[in-house]
């Protein structure tokens, strides 16, 4: 059984979560919490196992100039890949941005089709990525 959950209170898994990041992006160094975006999506296995997880950061949008909520990373161990929990994760992430207060939150990824499917919607590209969105309500 695989669930996901809120990452508050959780400390010792936002390090775990931290490291599992790292063994992709070993560059990342973002903070996981803070008060402008929400805690993080942990995604547990078995005996409460990490296999993967969402964070949130916020950055500035190009035009117009203003800061928005941005889905930070997104991880699914191999294992567990290729059975929808990357798509949990971004949909619940949706949910909980939307419950924090913010009506639209943003991505910037080299897997546009996934976020295709899931109903976002392209505002820019370049050769590294895509920049996709989506609004709520």
């Amino acid at each position: 059984m695989v669930k996901v959950l809120q990452s508050d209170g959780q400390a010792h898994r936002l390090d775990a979560l931290l490291a599992l990041f790292k063994t992709k992006w070993p560059d990342f160094e973002s903070s996981l919490t803070g008060e402008r975006f929400p805690s993080p999506l942990l995604l547990l296995a078995a005996s409460d196992r990490l296999a993967g997880g969402l964070s949130f950061t916020t950055a500035l949008l190009p035009d117009p100039a203003m800061e928005a909520v941005w889905i930070n990373a997104v991880m699914v161990l191999p294992e567990f890949q290729r059975r929808g929990f990357a798509s949990k994760l971004i949909n619940l992430g949706c949910a909980t941005a939307n419950a924090f207060g913010t009506d639209r939150l943003f991505v910037y990824t080299d897997v546009p089709d996934l976020y295709i499917k899931l109903g976002w919607r392209e505002v820019s590209r370049d050769e590294g990525g895509h920049v996709y969105t989506r609004v709520f309500g």
